[in-house]
């Protein structure tokens, strides 16, 4: 897989296997779903505000896009890791039922355990990605089009089937854990636009006070606003690795008040201003 195709404009459906390297220090926000299962070794994948510790028969999958950049990573760590267009998509959702798009939002991570059932899906899931290579890994094929629609949809109806399993687990979940894992899928998707601890609780249907207590009891003692920051500091080094964007046109995509605003975040989030962070990567 090389770093610049995956850094482009995603306008196909491929899949290949990879080290992920392209990712070590570079967080990049793909604007396209991305599936990935890890075939061996082991690696950490941050998403800016969580971090996602991937081995052998893990799967990690977000529809719709995401911030991604690897921490850490075992020599062997090797991925085989499928990236589909938005457009493809939204087509190929339209007969799925959203409980399915529920639970892979707010558990994108699953871990297969070691009975039959979670193996045999194991088992399926890798020929899956064998077919997705053999298909979409090579030469463009006729027919491309219908191919990569085709394709998705069966994929994501086989997948639909493979929820009771999983929901085992989440049923074990407590109201409270529940509510994190929707917070953190919140704080993903609105970062960018929404700063403010008010909107998540109001999103969620609960006070603040309460979305401070429970991030506080089962996210590490972190407060709603330092994860908020988190994930609005990782988004902000995503577009800082564009030379093409100026500090004021990245305090506009991320709706700060002006540059200045954005400078005083990132330096006291991080000790560096944007300039500095650019001259460090350059370096």
């Amino acid at each position: 897989m090389m770093y610049n195709q995956f850094l482009s404009e995603i306008s196909t459906i491929r899949c290949e296997e990879s080290d992920l390297s392209f990712l070590k220090g570079n967080p990049f926000h793909f604007r396209c779903g991305i599936y990935l299962i890890c075939t061996q070794g082991r690696g950490v994948v941050s998403t800016g505000v969580q971090q996602y510790e991937l081995d052998e028969q893990t799967e990690l999958i977000f529809l719709t896009g995401a911030l991604m950049e690897l921490l850490s990573s075992s020599a062997d760590f090797k991925v085989t890791m499928l990236v589909f267009p938005n457009e493809v998509f939204l087509k190929a959702m339209l007969p799925i039922d959203t409980p399915y798009f529920n639970y892979t939002h707010e558990h994108p991570c699953y871990r297969h355990t070691a009975d039959e059932r979670s193996q045999k899906t194991w088992r399926e899931v890798k020929l899956w990605m064998e077919m997705a290579q053999m298909l979409f890994g090579g030469q463009p094929r006729q027919f491309r089009e219908q191919l990569e629609y085709n394709f998705l949809q069966s994929l994501l109806m086989w997948l639909f089937n493979t929820i009771q399993e999983k929901l085992a687990l989440v049923n074990q979940y407590s109201r409270k854990q529940m509510l994190c894992h929707r917070f953190m899928q919140l704080v993903r998707e609105c970062s960018m636009k929404q700063h403010q601890v008010a909107f998540y609780a109001g999103e969620l249907c609960i006070t603040p006070r309460y979305l401070h207590q429970i991030t506080v009891e089962y996210l590490g003692g972190k407060t709603p606003k330092q994860l908020i920051d988190e994930q609005l500091v990782a988004e902000i080094k995503v577009l800082l690795n564009k030379p093409e964007l100026s500090v004021t046109e990245i305090a506009e995509q991320l709706s700060f008040a002006d540059q200045s605003y954005l400078t005083r975040f990132f330096k006291k989030s991080t000790g560096m201003s944007p300039k500095e962070f650019r001259q460090r990567r350059n370096v």
